[in-house]
């Protein structure tokens, strides 16, 4: 350590004295880099786009690590002490999941309260620990794009290998995945935040249907009534047939991971995949496979683990069963709403 030559760190602009690692940085930056290549960590980052700048929260904490190291590396900041050998540098596929899918909700999160403040037609409904607000049919849809913006970010972090796909072949698996990856999300969700009950049905990370309620902002269409009904009988047929396996199954964390991994191996039988596809999918299958194999004998001491692998594989069933009924009701949805003469990407993404 010396005397810096400039007054700021090169990497988060905090007033310096000295310089660390022969860099003009501060002693923060200097041991968060220092910490990251001896344990080999690697940080995903809070955007997904590894563009997001060295960030702040109102704590003066900087909020991405992975951008953070990106720009001491881009510096120039070197370490060249003793690195700690790690025998698995690679993020297996269950972790992969679990780091991408908490910051797509926090993203999500983000850009849906944004919409709900701004929209000022949402009321604020009643839960112990939860911040949740009812649909509105203003903005219903635009939430859905937020949602389809995000998964597809989660799509390439996840599943890197299907970038080696032609770009339609990427698209029909997306296309094919993205709904079940939604309910398999927002099920979870609501066995988790309400039990075992018929009434709400979470939809996003902010907003939940309350079926008992028509949609806010519908009362004055004509044939509300009716679609009131329609989406009522829809939610119960769902509930029907996810309700009574999330009861039965008390999915672990793992488990509900390995779920969102499961449901893009199984691709609609009415299309037809390249073998190189489907070499691709099964990899990732198998590599679920062994992940939760490890996590059946070495986390809960299971000899036998059969039962738990079955119940994994029908609920990959049973969401595509549900894909169809969703598929029937945003049919007639986006009908009453003539939504397919201004939003082309719904239609394509949906039916």
């Amino acid at each position: 350590m010396s005397e810096a030559s400039g007054s700021q760190c090169l990497v988060c602009t905090a007033p310096i004295s000295s310089i660390h690692l022969g860099m003009d940085t501060c002693r923060a930056c200097a041991a968060f880099f220092k910490r990251a290549k001896t344990t080999g960590r690697v940080y995903p980052c809070i955007k997904a786009d590894r563009a997001c700048g060295i960030l702040r929260d109102i704590y003066g904490k900087i909020t991405c690590r992975r951008c953070r190291f990106d720009k001491c590396v881009a510096i120039g900041m070197e370490y060249d002490g003793i690195l700690r050998l790690r025998r698995n540098p690679t993020v297996r596929i269950i972790q992969r999941i679990k780091q991408e899918s908490r910051a797509c909700i926090e993203r999500r999160r983000e850009q849906e309260l944004k919409l709900i403040i701004g929209h000022d037609g949402h009321n604020r409904m009643s839960h112990p620990t939860e911040e949740l607000y009812d649909i509105h049919i203003d903005t219903v849809y635009e939430i859905y794009h937020i949602f389809i913006a995000e998964a597809h970010t989660f799509f390439r972090n996840v599943f890197p290998a299907l970038s080696l796909l032609s770009v339609r072949e990427q698209e029909f698996i997306f296309k094919d995945y993205v709904s079940k990856m939604r309910m398999i999300e927002e099920y979870h969700r609501t066995f988790e935040l309400f039990g075992d009950q018929k009434r709400y049905i979470i939809c996003s990370v902010m907003t939940c249907f309350d079926i008992d309620r028509p949609y806010e902002g519908m009362g004055e269409m004509e044939n509300a009534q009716f679609l009131a009904s329609y989406t009522k009988a829809y939610a119960d047929d769902q509930s029907d047939i996810c309700s009574p396996l999330f009861k039965k199954c008390a999915l672990t964390e793992p488990e509900y991971f390995a779920l969102m991994a499961l449901a893009i191996t199984e691709v609609d039988n009415s299309c037809e995949i390249s073998e190189k596809a489907q070499i691709i999918l099964d990899r990732y299958r198998q590599e679920v496979l062994e992940d939760l194999q490890s996590y059946y004998q070495k986390k809960l001491g299971l000899k036998d683990f059969s039962t738990r692998l079955g119940n994994l594989m029908s609920f990959n069933h049973i969401f595509q069963e549900c894909k169809s009924l969703f598929k029937v009701f945003f049919r007639f949805h986006a009908t009453i709403f003539d939504m397919f003469t201004t939003d082309n990407l719904m239609k394509e993404i949906c039916l």
